[in-house]
C-alpha cells in the first residue's frame, strides 16, 4: 500500500490536508450563502435557536400567536417562551444595515452600507405595546414578562435600552440574554399555575399553531 512507505509526520499530513481544504471549501461556499439567504429565512434561523432553548431547558414554546385586542385589531407576536421565571415575548427583525436611536423613539435610525439614512419603525415600542395588552387581556403581571426583539447577528445595533424587562438582541447572544435573566434573584413561577397559564394563553392563539410542549 502506499501509505506503507510513508513516515507518521507524512501519513498525517497525507490525511489532514484534504480533510482541512474540504472544511475551507465548505466554510467558503456555507457562510455567503448563508448570508443571502438570511433576509428571507431569518425567521427559520432565529426559530431554531429559541426551539433549541425550549428542548435544553425543558421550556413551553408557543409560535405564531396571534389574540384579538379589540373588535378591529390583532396583535401578532412571533414566539412566546415560558422559562422558569419569565415569560418571552420575542417578536424576529431583520435590518438591512445599522440601526442607532433609544428604547422609547419611536422610529429608529438604519443606515445603510452606504451611508444613506432611513427610519424605521422601532420594534422595541411595539413589542412593549403588545406585551401591556397581552397583561390586560391575561392578567398577568408585567414584572412577569420579558419582551425582547431579535435581530440579525450582521446589524450593528446601537440602539440604548434602560429597561430591565425590555431588550433588543442579535440572534446569536439571545441564549446568554435567558440564561442571564433566568439568573436573578427570583423565585421561579409554580409548575401548576405556569401549566395553567400556557393552556389560557394557548386558548387564546387565533392561529392555533402551537409547538412546545
Amino acid at each position: 500500500m502506499i501509505y506503507s512507505s510513508l513516515n507518521t509526520a507524512q501519513l498525517i499530513f497525507v490525511i489532514v490536508v484534504p480533510i482541512v481544504v474540504l472544511v475551507v471549501l465548505f466554510l467558503a461556499i456555507y457562510i455567503p450563502v448563508k448570508r443571502r439567504n438570511m433576509p428571507s429565512n431569518y425567521r427559520y434561523f432565529y426559530y431554531k435557536k429559541i426551539y433549541q432553548i425550549a428542548m435544553d431547558k425543558d421550556y413551553y414554546l408557543i409560535n405564531n400567536f396571534s389574540f384579538r385586542i379589540d373588535t378591529f385589531h390583532v396583535a401578532k407576536i412571533d414566539h412566546i417562551l415560558f422559562a422558569d421565571k419569565y415569560f418571552y415575548v420575542i417578536q424576529d427583525c431583520y435590518f438591512n444595515g445599522d440601526i442607532d436611536g433609544k428604547e422609547n423613539d419611536q422610529s429608529l435610525i438604519r443606515i445603510t452600507k452606504q451611508g444613506k439614512k432611513n427610519y424605521e419603525d422601532n420594534p422595541l415600542m411595539t413589542t412593549k405595546l403588545i406585551v401591556n395588552k397581552l397583561c390586560d387581556k391575561t392578567g398577568l403581571s408585567p414584572d412577569l414578562i420579558i419582551g425582547v426583539v431579535i435581530i440579525n447577528d450582521n446589524c450593528h445595533c446601537a440602539v440604548e435600552t434602560t429597561s430591565k424587562n425590555l431588550y433588543i438582541v442579535h440572534a446569536s447572544k439571545f441564549k446568554k440574554l435567558v440564561r442571564a435573566i433566568e439568573s436573578r434573584n427570583v423565585g421561579n413561577i409554580n409548575q401548576k399555575e405556569m401549566a395553567s397559564m400556557v393552556k389560557a394563553i394557548d386558548k387564546m392563539n387565533r392561529r392555533k399553531n402551537k409547538n412546545g410542549k
